[in-house]
């Protein structure tokens, strides 16, 4: 990777960057707004349920894609940025374009996927069922 495409990607990863945190901000704010509401009326408190558990995971999914962003612009620091963390080969450049906070190289991430979804099954949950 050269300098310009060095650059470039360090700029479009402090954008998505700057943009989670604006994000996890954002839905902080909104999770206390609901938390606030009060009602007795069961509908409405169920609406509030649902709406705290969405606002919980987008919370965690932005904190997840923010850290893998923040390990990303380490790895620009390093000179390791492309390079996959579990077999060190360089990470697809179209795959890096696509997210470039990828840390893993397409194998080792379908390879990673697979034995995730082994365990759930193995577990005893289909595919489509999420832990709780």
């Amino acid at each position: 990777m050269d300098a310009k495409q060095t650059e470039a990607t360090r700029l479009r990863l402090t954008r998505e960057h700057k943009t989670l945190v604006k994000s996890i901000n954002r839905n902080r704010i909104a999770a206390e707004e609901i938390q606030h509401e009060n009602t007795e009326d069961e509908g409405d408190l169920a609406t509030m349920s649902h709406h705290k558990e969405l606002l919980y995971n987008l919370h965690e999914g932005d904190y997840a894609r923010l850290k893998s962003i923040q390990q990303a612009l380490n790895a620009l620091d390093r000179g390791q940025y492309g390079e996959c963390i579990n077999c060190g080969e360089d990470i697809d450049r179209k795959r890096l374009d696509a997210v470039p906070w990828a840390t893993l190289c397409i194998v080792c991430q379908e390879l990673t996927e697979t034995e995730h979804t082994s365990r759930r099954i193995a577990a005893g949950l289909d595919e489509d069922e999420t832990y709780l």
